[in-house]
């Protein structure tokens, strides 16, 4: 079968740094860890294992810093323990062929989504679970790399993969094949609101425009509906999806700071060297992009005693002034894709309800479809979104 994956080998990504210095798309070239070749379809690793065949898979931010290699061997992710080859593709829309005789809850036919992909307590089998895992926190798995997964299990870019009897998630039949494609991401952004749910009132500041930002936005629509809710945009076409979806949105470029201030009332001051700071701004802030700017930008325009909600990935940080967390005593929030929330139930169930309740969102939000194998021309039109106009690029087997 054909297979998406990065192999984890010093000599490969050391070569993939070095082209990079020449183009991003260059890091993707022959000698990259980033590789595109037919693989044996994977058996399955024990009972309590399914497999399924991949029909379509969402191209994610993250897979993007991988194929680019936008990464910086001192952070923290990177010092994770990892596996010899990491198949990528996790916004997946399957349907299960095999079924181990443990793999309760699954039959042949089931269309799924991937609900865990990254190796947790679960699919390790270790008992009693860590804290993290034991609470739902699956992806902050304290255990990683301490028991070996199998090697091949293949991904979301792969034809077939296979996954623990913990991974899947069962898709009803309320939800379409390209709302079923949107219900990983969606995840991610019900569980960023659900760490800071805003109160009636508050003022909301989503920065990034992209597919989380624009999920960002429904779900807080759905789940905050009498919050104040703006949009940083960058371009237009994401302006008009967000607009869409009831929010307000402030157009990026030109003098930010002080539209900041104007639109929240907050007062703008310059200090020296161009230092440009608000006094006073939004409750509450959503940087769903996540690089040094956007995050620098944040702590700016977030009010004293405000929250920022870090939801973007940022796997190469570099220089950000951290000084308003301590003298604007602003509670920081991280995000790490997807949970067990409060209540007891899973964000992709939270995500079922609002994908239902918003049934425009694939309309709006999916816009360009490849297949795998066209996978470099996908990652140029994630790139260059201005000439592009992509939001959600599904690949498609």
């Amino acid at each position: 079968m054909k297979a998406l994956f990065v192999e984890n080998r010093l000599d490969r990504f050391a070569a993939g740094m070095a082209a990079k210095m020449v183009s991003r798309m260059a890091a993707m070239g022959p000698l990259s860890p980033v590789r595109y070749l037919s693989v044996p379809e994977p058996a399955l690793p024990g009972p309590r294992w399914l497999k399924v065949r991949n029909r379509a898979c969402g191209l994610c931010g993250t897979d993007v810093h991988l194929m680019t290699l936008d990464l910086d061997p001192r952070s923290f992710p990177a010092a994770l323990p990892g596996l010899p080859r990491v198949y990528l593709g996790h916004e997946a829309l399957a349907v299960v062929e095999e079924v181990g005789a443990e793999a309760e809850g699954f039959a042949p036919g089931d269309r799924v989504a991937v609900r865990i992909d990254w190796p947790s307590c679960a699919q390790m089998e270790i008992s009693p679970p860590c804290p993290r895992c034991a609470e739902g926190a699956y992806m902050l798995c304290e255990n990683l790399g301490r028991v070996p997964l199998p090697r091949d299990t293949g991904g979301g870019f792969s034809t077939r993969s296979v996954l623990h009897r913990s991974q899947p998630f069962v898709l009803s039949s309320a939800l379409s094949d390209d709302q079923a494609l949107l219900l990983e991401p969606a995840a991610v952004a019900v569980h960023a609101v659900l760490r800071s749910l805003p109160e009636a009132g508050e003022s909301v500041l989503v920065i990034g425009a992209g597919t989380i930002g624009l999920l960002t936005v429904a779900a807080l629509r759905h789940l905050a509906p009498d919050a104040d809710v703006r949009v940083l945009a960058r371009h237009r076409f994401q302006a008009d999806a967000a607009e869409a979806l009831g929010a307000r949105v402030i157009p990026g470029g030109g003098d930010l700071y002080r539209r900041m201030a104007a639109d929240t009332g907050a007062r703008y001051v310059r200090g020296h060297l161009g230092n440009e700071i608000l006094l006073g701004g939004f409750d509450a802030v959503f940087d769903t992009v996540g690089s040094d700017a956007s995050l620098q930008d944040a702590l700016r325009w977030v009010r004293g005693r405000g929250r920022l909600v870090l939801v973007g990935v940022n796997m190469a940080p570099g220089k950000v002034d951290y000084s308003p967390v301590w003298h604007q005593e602003i509670t920081v929030i991280g995000v790490n894709s997807h949970a067990t929330e409060a209540d007891g139930r899973t964000s992709f169930d939270h995500a079922v309800e609002l994908l239902v309740a918003s049934p425009a969102l694939p309309g709006l939000l999916l816009t360009h479809r490849f297949p795998v194998a066209r996978w470099k021309d996908a990652v140029r039109a994630f790139l260059d979104k201005k000439a592009s106009r992509a939001i959600k690029i599904v690949l498609e087997h």
